[in-house]
């Protein structure tokens, strides 16, 4: 049985020696499979959702635009623009990042985060191995009532027990838990392109990788019934209460 879906963590080859799609591609499939709407979220950047827009409005499919922000310290979380306003709001946290780092990284911080006005964004925590409650509450203080905890269940030995862990941090600290893929690629036949990739950004033969790839295929675009085979209902129908909170469209920029 399927199950109604939008893709919320999904990095494009616009996230440099990382994604290995395209962004029209992940558009493409998105609506191939008949997901409610994908969210592109690169890397601090946004470099990428010119051309998935413009795929988007080919195919129909509602584009959500945001951005993957790693912090100094460690802490990982999706930024997701529910207008104009949260675009801009994005946009200069990104701009920020860029500022404080060398040509092709970024630098933010706690700090950074709590001083940025990101009253318009979304936020998608995206919890370490062992998660934080710190982490947690820090975000929940940066995005008052638009914080939910990510649930990435990628066949991992220990995905029931993450699961669960999860569900207490999310009673423990108030908040909701949603579904999402941290998507890399938009078919699983990208794998090998994927992992080679990352031989490259991190200078080691393929062969001498290990654990620094991933151990399975599982970040590509996923069918809606595998996805309801691996996640409850009540974070899959979460993803569509996010998604509708998400309105902006690059056909709202004019120039100035």
């Amino acid at each position: 049985m399927s199950w109604p879906y939008a893709e919320l963590h999904c990095l494009s080859n616009f996230s440099f020696l990382r994604g290995a799609s395209r962004p029209e591609e992940l558009v493409a499939r998105a609506w191939e499979l008949g997901y409610a709407a994908l969210a592109i979220t690169d890397e601090c950047s946004v470099a990428g959702v010119v051309r998935a827009h413009m795929e988007a409005k080919r195919c129909g499919l509602p584009l959500i635009i945001g951005s993957e922000l790693r912090l100094a310290d460690g802490l990982g979380l999706v930024v997701l623009a529910t207008s104009r306003e949260g675009y801009a709001q994005l946009c200069g946290l990104i701009t920020r990042g860029r500022r404080a780092a060398g040509k092709g990284s970024y630098r933010l911080t706690r700090e950074d985060l709590a001083e940025a006005r990101l009253g318009q964004c979304l936020a998608l925590w995206l919890p370490g191995a062992a998660p934080d409650a710190g982490e947690g509450g820090f975000l929940a203080e940066c995005f008052p009532g638009r914080l939910w905890i990510a649930v990435e269940l990628l066949l991992a030995p220990d995905d029931a027990g993450r699961l669960a862990a999860l569900r207490e941090m999310g009673r423990h600290l108030g908040l909701p838990l949603v579904a999402a893929g941290d998507v890399h690629m938009h078919r699983r036949s990208r794998r090998a392109l994927q992992d080679t990739l990352t031989a490259i950004r991190l200078k080691t033969p393929l062969q001498q990788l290990g654990m620094a790839l991933f151990p399975n295929g599982e970040r590509h675009l996923r069918s809606r019934d595998r996805l309801a085979g691996i996640y409850p209902p009540d974070l899959l129908t979460e993803t569509l209460a996010v998604a509708e909170r998400c309105h902006f469209s690059l056909d709202e920029l004019r120039y100035e």
